[in-house]
């Protein structure tokens, strides 16, 4: 739900552009990542959308204007590359073809995001919000816990079996990262071209930067 938090709202801007970075860090080259390093994409997805208090919906409180769509391609018997190790008929999750293209229709909320299927699990489909979930509350991306729902349930009991032969299935988080990442870039450079300021606190030096404020050393690491 959307808040306005005040002052506080320097703070979260300051906690969302570097979670879009991190999350931008994790879903580079997925093929190369190691399956805990995917796994760490699920925790930065949810606190972006899927919290009570999702971040996005808290930032865009002071920036309604700012387009935020996501381009998703919904599950639709998308090739199952499963198929070579005999699992097709468990379980089939989306791949780099979830991403849509620019100019493809868009999502633009949150609730009909979460509730997009991007796979299949024994016939019960995955939703973005259900994978994200799995991955950050099952298998430990947040805290390692048990399943709540079947399509949960059917991704936990094949998790230990694929470990350490395949990272084929968790690659999907890269994928819904990369299509988080897109839509969250123009809130990205709003804050980062006009970030909330407090006017007693926070007054421009001679470089036109931010005494005080987050934004001057987040641009100065940016040129070290």
């Amino acid at each position: 739900m959307a808040r306005d938090i005040g002052e506080q709202m320097i703070l979260a801007e300051w906690l969302f552009v570097e979670t879009v970075d991190d999350l931008r860090r994790r879903i580079d080259d997925p093929e190369s990542r190691t399956r805990y390093e995917l796994l760490g994409i699920a925790p930065l997805l949810r606190k972006l959308l899927l919290d009570g208090a999702p971040l996005l919906e808290t930032v865009r409180v002071a920036r309604p204007e700012v387009p935020v769509e996501f381009r998703i391609r919904p599950w639709t018997g998308l090739e199952d590359k499963l198929e070579a190790e005999g699992l097709e008929r468990y379980l089939g999750l989306g791949d780099e073809r979830l991403i849509g293209e620019p100019g493809e229709p868009a999502i633009t909320d949150l609730e009909e995001l979460k509730k997009t299927v991007i796979g299949l699990a024994r016939g019960e489909p995955l939703t973005f919000r259900s994978v994200v979930r799995y991955y950050a509350h099952v298998e430990g991306g947040v805290h390692f816990g048990t399943a709540k729902d079947p399509g949960e349930s059917t991704l936990s009991s094949m998790a230990p079996m694929l470990l350490g032969h395949s990272i084929g299935q968790i690659q999907t988080l890269a994928h819904l990262g990369r299509i988080a990442v897109d839509a969250l870039e123009p809130m990205r450079r709003s804050i980062l071209a006009e970030p909330t300021i407090h006017n007693l606190w926070h007054r421009k030096d001679r470089r036109g930067l931010f005494m005080n404020h987050w934004i001057t050393e987040y641009f100065e690491s940016q040129t070290r």
